[in-house]
């Protein structure tokens, strides 16, 4: 790709870099169940998880190489997105879990085994998605709610 190569490897890179400084300045004082922007792990996971994708489907980088070029710099740009994403912490694993959990933390294991680059790959890009996703869902409910309480304003006089 020559220098848009160069250009997304940088975009991620200082994406990377920007990511982990705002995360270490907003210690203490961000909601703890949320992320602000995709965490790096998470966006080295989708980065990597296309690799091995391609490695397992035996892939060539010139089919993919656009795709490889939206997907990392996405991914750099998500990190320092304003977009929420769910952080987990606030999971609980010594609770009482329900059998419909169980069973499909069973069936993860089982499609891990079978697929294990897909699998991974698609469950980083889901959650790298579901910032803009549920960011958007939440916007869209708002602006509901606003129109609501202007009707519900003009309906009263």
């Amino acid at each position: 790709m020559g220098k848009l190569g160069w250009l997304a490897a940088f975009i991620y890179a200082t994406a990377t870099a920007l990511r982990l400084a705002r995360f270490n300045t907003q210690i203490g004082v961000a909601d703890k169940r949320y992320f602000q922007g995709l965490a790096s792990p998470a966006a080295a996971a989708v980065v990597m998880g296309m690799v091995w994708v391609c490695e397992s489907y035996h892939i060539i980088g010139e089919d993919v190489t656009y795709a490889a070029l939206v997907l990392t710099t996405t991914a750099g740009a998500l990190m320092v997105s304003r977009f929420s994403y769910y952080s987990f912490k606030d999971l609980d694993l010594r609770e009482r879990v329900p059998f419909v959990t169980l069973l499909g933390a069973v069936l993860v294991f089982v499609f891990l085994s079978i697929e294990t680059a897909t699998v991974l790959f698609s469950f980083f890009f889901a959650y790298m998605m579901s910032g803009p996703i549920v960011s958007l869902f939440r916007w869209n409910r708002k602006r509901a709610r606003k129109s609501e309480a202007v009707s519900d304003d003009t309906s009263e006089s």
